[in-house]
């Protein structure tokens, strides 16, 4: 089958019987709709046939996973931009009808129970070559083959209702155990002409995983190693969280409630103590680029105060979670080429939790004690020139206050480039070039002595 027969674009397939029944699929509407524009403004049939592979290739899919591919019948890059897993509009539209989109796959149906008629999963192969020199010490090279080999099981559970779910495996030999490791769970509902949600999630993916569509920071900021320099992630918001909420969205953006906690009260007496997070995306066209402007909000604590009260259970907090960030990006086409811009600031006060028993110095995010503060920066560019090979440049600072009298502010300026080459949808090659500068830090009376941190990395990563 051809690429344009798997991305379910070819305008034959408008009056195939075999499609009929699926015309109303989210993502078979978008993506004839745009290959449809695509024919009008594209004057050469060669040159149609390169856009189609360099631009109408992106998976639906959070992940870019051949689970979804699967189940939608679309190919991996029917939903992402550039490369997985940086999602773009269709990517988008998919997320938010919570992973339930299908194509040609069969599904089991009765009264209240519509699945795939097989289950969809996807194995994950990566391993890496990385070799790290700082300042005053010997460089070390490590090999990582495999680095991990993690198990994704997704899509469907129910007209309205998806799920993610990744078994992970820290890598090779028989000591590394199997662990579930990150999961979404989210239903969503038509309601005018909007989308109305709510789901719950645990992972390392941000707080804001249930509903998170922004190619800057989380789930899908992994293209080019993206995710090294956002100042959001450098905040601590990918720290492992958990989290549960509600949101609501359309093609024009989302807006998203949730209540987070930290992944390491689970299980512990939180009892309904969770920090509150308010997420807000603004999606839109400027100058011919896909555009999103996004703000994000966690404050308050969570958890129940660790001091044990009389014949009651110990909690772990109350633990401090303060953060302020904005992210903009924006992708689109240069000429033949695909351009991807993303930046965001991050800003979290310190904090010290009020419980002494808690043992909690700092604030969650952004690590500093009260008193302090957390700032970060940062701003890339990632241009696809080639249908299979993309190169990313990109800077980034964060200041480290930390609140304490006598101490001297950390800053970290990172400069980082990186380039990709697909031998498959679904199998690249990344070659990253990270440079770390930290300055500051220790004491006015002993100051810290500077060090630079050069990274480089070589990977691969096939999915099955």
């Amino acid at each position: 089958m051809s690429r344009t027969e798997d991305c379910l674009i070819d305008s034959d397939q408008d009056t195939h019987p075999d499609h009929e029944a699926n015309t109303g699929s989210l993502s078979q509407i978008y993506i004839r709709g745009y290959y449809n524009m695509k024919k009008m403004l594209l004057s050469a049939a060669a040159f149609a046939v390169v856009a189609v592979s360099a631009v109408a290739v992106a998976p639906t899919t959070s992940e870019a996973i051949p689970a979804f591919a699967r189940q939608t019948g679309a190919a991996c890059l029917s939903c992402h931009f550039q490369t997985f897993p940086a999602i773009n509009a269709f990517g988008r539209a998919f997320k938010m009808g919570s992973f339930t989109d299908v194509g040609e796959q069969a599904l089991v149906e009765d009264d209240n129970l519509s699945i795939p008629s097989v289950l969809n999963a996807t194995v994950v192969i990566r391993g890496n070559y990385t070799n790290t020199a700082t300042t005053g010490l010997t460089s070390n090279g490590a090999w990582a083959v495999p680095s991990e080999t993690p198990i994704l099981i997704a899509g469907r559970i129910g007209s309205n209702s998806g799920a993610f779910v990744e078994f992970a495996n820290g890598g090779a030999g028989a000591a590394a155990g199997v662990t579930v490791g990150n999961w979404q769970f989210i239903n969503s509902f038509d309601m005018g002409g909007f989308k109305i949600g709510a789901g719950m999630h645990n992972s390392g993916f941000g707080g804001s995983a249930i509903m998170e569509v922004s190619n800057v920071f989380g789930q899908h900021s992994g293209k080019l190693a993206g995710g090294n320099l956002s100042a959001i992630n450098a905040a601590g918001f990918n720290a492992a969280t958990i989290g549960a909420g509600m949101w609501v969205g359309n093609e024009m953006g989302n807006l998203q409630l949730s209540l987070v906690a930290p992944q390491a009260a689970q299980g512990t007496n939180v009892g309904l103590k969770f920090a509150r997070l308010v997420r807000g995306v603004l999606t839109t066209e400027l100058g011919g680029f896909d555009t999103l402007i996004g703000f994000g909000s966690v404050t308050g604590t969570a958890g129940r105060p660790a001091t044990v009260p009389v014949g009651g259970v110990a909690g772990v907090g109350p633990v401090p979670m303060d953060l302020l960030f904005v992210d903009v990006q924006a992708q689109g086409e240069i000429g033949d080429m695909s351009l991807g811009i993303y930046g965001d600031f991050a800003n979290a006060k310190g904090k010290t939790s009020t419980d002494a028993a808690a043992a909690i110095p700092n604030n969650f995010y952004g690590g500093a004690a009260a008193g302090g503060k957390f700032d970060a920066w940062s701003l890339r560019a990632e241009l696809k020139p080639l249908h299979n090979m993309g190169f990313g440049i990109g800077v980034a600072n964060n200041k480290l206050t930390s609140g304490v009298a006598g101490t001297i502010a950390t800053k970290v300026a990172t400069t980082q480039v990186a380039a990709f080459y697909e031998i498959y949808q679904n199998f690249e090659i990344n070659l990253i070039y990270n440079s770390a500068k930290t300055s500051g830090g220790g004491t006015v009376a002993a100051p810290a002595v500077g060090t630079t941190t050069n990274t480089t990395t070589i990977e691969f990563e096939a999915l099955m």
